[in-house]
């Protein structure tokens, strides 16, 4: 059977589902239908045969038929775009362009494997570190509109913490006009990269491994929408220079920087001269009956923890020591890198980082604090002219994996979380005094909806507060640890004294926060 405007691969996948269908539905729904009759005591069916057989073969010839029609929409309406295709490599059995145009690719490397349906030798495979197909000459692409659809399945361990995996990219790399687009992750998030022309519109939804996902960008001449799954995600105003001369590449990008080779499978690479509508979209992403599984949701919202102060104090550094013990009694002892001399502190002793040498670490699961938390500390020493220093901080590094942090930014105080595609913070109006002891407190709460609540506060005051626009939304924790007056692996170090750190499980009230603050005053 074959459908107009529909492909001879999308009508052979049709021709096998309706069959399916139909034999499927004419056994086990026709005794469904008998038991639900018998059940409702239905005289006019029961004591009619002929009507009875009447219903049934009618419903066993429309059902599969309107199964098939339901299908076939979806697929016409990517299909009815067929004749501006600009190139099209759907990888059966080879990288040739199926489009008409004659852009067939030249493989590298990749292997064929099977693809979402399970086919083999029916989409390529990458290793990740020096497979790629190259299109050259490229499709003769239009400033006015386009439209790009590519299915991938990244494989385990394929994500970096910044830019990776080139999906498609038409991009010479460094600076210039033959820097045209490139289709590529920022950490687990599928990411659209304008060259600095625009904003990069960015898919906020993690997409984890071993999954087959559809990803989509359309181009109206001002607007670039971008599609996960056929849903349009996000958008952002950028111009669209194409370049006549450039190759364009599957699997790298063309300045064939390491990082930019893709660590998965792709299948289906479709370029348009057309923008493609949503329902179009939807209609690539749902060919051939698929159906996406469903979206990483991250990790669940925990109840708001009820705790006294003490039961919810995880670490508390007195700093009374250069070895920096947790007085809290839960064991996290710091390890203390470089040799930070010990001066006199707010209460007791002090740490003095040096911001050449001094840092030290902690790394313990209790850390691993995202819907809940504050902070607290007494900072003194910061030389404001210097603008940036990380107080604590906790994370891996990652992209959105640095889940709180007390910083100094542009010489305020600055209390930040971060989720999964976003970095929400706070900052006061004024930086710490760099003679004078200032104590500083980021409370992260979480409401019923998700949506984030950040406050901070300096000498027990409320200095700033916000809600996020998005909710919380997080993917993995288990390898990070918490920094002290450094932030990563300690190649950036702050110089500041350090007093009386703490960290709760949930956040503290104003009063609790004053009284802290009252509690430690001379």
């Amino acid at each position: 059977m074959t459908v107009p405007g529909l492909s001879f691969r999308t009508a052979g996948y049709f021709i096998e589902r309706t069959a399916f269908t139909f034999s499927f539905y004419s056994v086990d729904r026709q005794e469904d239908m008998a038991s639900t009759l018998h059940r409702q005591g239905d005289r006019k069916y029961r004591e009619s045969g002929r009507s009875m057989a009447w219903q049934v073969g009618f419903l066993v010839t429309a059902l599969p038929l309107l199964t098939f029609f339901s299908q076939t929409i979806e697929a016409q309406a990517s299909q009815e775009y067929r004749a501006d295709l600009a190139l099209e490599l759907l990888f059966d059995g080879n990288a040739r362009d199926t489009s008409g145009n004659g852009h067939h690719g030249e493989v590298f490397g990749a292997v064929l494997t099977s693809d979402r349906f399970g086919r083999a030798d029916a989409a390529y495979a990458f290793d990740g570190l020096n497979n790629y197909i190259r299109v050259a000459p490229p499709p003769a692409l239009s400033s006015e509109a386009f439209t790009l659809s590519v299915w991938i399945k990244y494989n385990e361990g394929a994500f970096s913490r910044w830019w990776s995996n080139g999906i498609v990219t038409q991009d010479s790399g460094g600076s210039g006009v033959r820097r045209v687009f490139q289709l590529s992750a920022f950490g687990p998030l599928p990411t659209w990269h304008l060259m600095g022309r625009g904003r990069d519109p960015l898919i906020t939804r993690p997409v984890v491994t071993e999954q087959w996902r559809h990803l989509a960008v359309a181009f109206d001449g001002a607007v670039h929408r971008f599609y996960l799954d056929g849903v349009p995600y996000d958008e952002s105003e950028a111009p669209f220079p194409p370049h006549p001369e450039e190759p364009l590449y599957v699997g790298r990008k063309g300045s064939g920087e390491p990082g930019f080779y893709v660590n998965g499978t792709v299948d289906d690479v479709r370029i348009y001269t057309a923008t493609l509508p949503q329902e179009a979209i939807e209609g690539l992403a749902r060919e051939n009956g698929w159906t996406p599984p469903p979206l990483h949701e991250g990790i669940a919202r925990p109840d708001r923890p009820v705790s006294t102060l003490d039961e919810a104090l995880v670490g508390h550094w007195t700093m009374d020591t250069g070895e920096m013990r947790d007085g809290s009694g839960n064991g996290l002892h710091a390890i203390v890198l470089g040799s930070p001399e010990q001066v006199k502190g707010k209460k007791g002793n002090a740490v003095r980082f040096d911001g050449e040498r001094d840092w030290a670490v902690v790394k313990d699961e209790s850390l691993d604090l995202l819907h809940y938390l504050t902070v607290t500390g007494w900072i003194r020493g910061f030389d404001p002219a210097r603008g940036y220093g990380q107080v604590v901080w906790y994370g891996d590094g990652a992209w959105g994996q640095d889940p709180y942090s007390l910083s100094i930014q542009e010489g305020k105080i600055g209390f930040r979380v971060d989720d999964i595609a976003t970095q929400w913070e706070v900052k006061s109006d004024a930086g710490p005094s760099p003679d004078e002891w200032t104590f500083v407190a980021g409370v992260l709460d979480t409401n019923d909806d998700g949506l984030m609540n950040l406050k901070l506060y300096v000498n027990g005051i409320l200095a700033a507060e916000r809600t996020s626009e998005e909710p919380y939304r997080y993917i993995a924790l288990g390898r990070m640890w918490l920094c002290f007056a450094s932030v990563g692996d300690g190649d950036t170090l702050t110089e500041l004294d350090l007093d009386e750190v703490r960290i709760y499980n949930r956040p503290l009230s104003s009063d609790e926060v004053s009284a802290l603050y009252r509690a430690e005053q001379e």
